[in-house]
């Protein structure tokens, strides 16, 4: 999940929405967004709200749900 203050977007993972069980709904203003990875321009069609807290904060942040799976490559000399 990113969440940042000073992004375009808050988004989470379609990873991490399967593997918790969360419900998501459609975006309003479903939009493409151009991805770090492999499959170039991604289509965000779903959002879904995520409930956290820290101590006696409570808040809620609404990210759209993206694919964001991360390949890594490692070299050993």
């Amino acid at each position: 999940m990113i969440v940042d203050s000073g992004s375009c977007t808050n988004v989470a993972s379609v990873t991490l929405v399967r593997k918790l069980g969360l419900n998501t709904i459609k975006h309003e203003r479903p939009y493409q967004l151009q991805w770090l990875n492999e499959c170039g321009v991604v289509r965000v069609k779903r959002q879904v709200m995520i409930f956290f807290s820290l101590g006696k904060y409570k808040d809620g942040v609404l990210c759209d749900v993206v694919p964001m799976d991360v390949i890594v490559h490692q070299k050993y000399h």
